[in-house]
């Protein structure tokens, strides 16, 4: 059984993190009272209020969304996802200067004009976060396209494969239609034999996906053998997996879930259902009746079983779900969890390659890395 928790295990956890989060914010909204109380002491009830709201507003948002969708759903889903990118990096700054302070009681290093203005010094950080809130959101709309040129040493009688990899897309209340009118354009463009999306194509509701008639847009994609999709950990997330595979296959995409394909009678594609799933196969298993002569391509969301794709002769992995980060540093956790958490990596004769993803998921910014849209040439041989 794969992805599953016990309900007490799951309850603690939830517990947890709402603890951690609400002290951590509470820990920054102190910091700012400190350095801004005395200009608005009369309105401190509004100012804890206000942050009490900005801190839950992502999840008031779906919540609402899910129980009475709207507008205001909509704003507090937006609010919400922007003050987790603001709230990150302003825990992080504040840490950064609380570890300084501390650190001049010893040694004295800090200029007198910082340390006896620090209302000065929150608004530079403030004017600074908002820069850099500004800049991720235009860093996040500007993917890149990102090729490899790859060899797999297995005969097959296509030859040559132009194939485009997409992940990680996100498709609901905030990655919506003109985000992904945008991306069929850039996919046609490339005008590609296949189209693979490696998982966490629809943010877990498909409400905004049928609204917003995005299916319709994705059945706009032009490729000569189709394309295939596999299930991401979000598809699974908001408990309406089932309809966004009908809408998804809807739309002339192709939703493998621990199953085989034989593409011309010349290679494999194989789609592992996620991690997240309870009832995950084997690799072994799903390749037992396999012709082992022929390349053998997997889609697998979860970058974390290159392992088992090497021990099992795969030639070639195709996965997302890192993001590499979104935001750094958190690129630094993801390179320690995963045998590589973007881009290329040889294993024996496995050849894997993992997406940064095309969009975002909560914050919607990027710092220190750029989506991507991935084109990958294969020669057989």
């Amino acid at each position: 059984m794969h992805g599953e928790l016990k309900p007490a295990v799951r309850k603690f956890i939830i517990a947890l993190f709402i603890f951690a989060y609400a002290g951590l914010n509470y820990y920054l909204g102190w910091r700012g009272w400190e350095a801004f109380g005395s200009y608005i002491f009369q309105w401190q009830a509004y100012y804890w209020g206000m942050l009490g709201t900005l801190a839950f507003a992502y999840f008031f948002g779906h919540f609402l969304n899910r129980y009475s969708p709207g507008r205001v759903s909509d704003v507090l889903l937006w609010t919400g996802a922007y003050w987790m990118g603001f709230f990150f990096y302003a825990l992080l700054t504040v840490v950064l200067i609380d570890i300084l302070r501390f650190m001049d009681n010893f040694f004295g290093f800090l200029p007198a004009a910082i340390k006896n203005s620090p209302t000065l010094v929150a608004v530079i950080i403030l004017i600074f976060l908002a820069v850099l809130m500004l800049y991720g959101t235009y860093n996040s709309r500007r993917p890149v396209l990102r090729k490899y040129r790859i060899t797999i040493p297995a005969p097959s009688k296509l030859k040559n494969l132009k194939a485009v990899l997409v992940s990680d897309v996100h498709l609901g209340n905030i990655i919506g239609r003109g985000r992904l009118e945008g991306l069929v354009k850039k996919i046609n463009k490339r005008q590609p034999d296949i189209v693979f999306f490696a998982g966490d194509i629809i943010d877990g509701d498909i409400r905004p996906f049928e609204e917003q008639k995005m299916g319709l847009l994705l059945s706009k994609i032009k490729s000569r053998y189709g394309a295939f999709a596999v299930m991401g950990n979000h598809e699974y997330l908001g408990g309406q997996y089932k309809e966004l595979i009908k809408a998804l296959e809807k739309s002339d995409i192709k939703v493998l879930r621990d199953e085989q394909f034989l593409l011309k009678n010349s290679l494999y594609i194989i789609g592992r259902d996620d991690k997240y799933s309870r009832n995950r196969k084997s690799l072994a298993d799903l390749m037992a009746e396999l012709e082992t002569q022929l390349p053998v391509i997997v889609l697998d969301h979860n970058p974390a079983d290159i392992e088992e794709a090497a021990q099992n002769h795969v030639d070639l992995q195709l996965s997302g779900h890192t993001h590499t980060g979104q935001m750094w540093p958190l690129n630094y956790i993801t390179a320690r969890i995963f045998a590589t958490d973007w881009g290329y990596l040889k294993k024996g004769s496995l050849q894997v390659i993992v997406s940064n993803g095309y969009a975002t998921w909560g914050p919607p910014i990027r710092i220190g890395n750029r989506p991507e849209l991935v084109e990958i040439i294969i020669r057989f041989r």
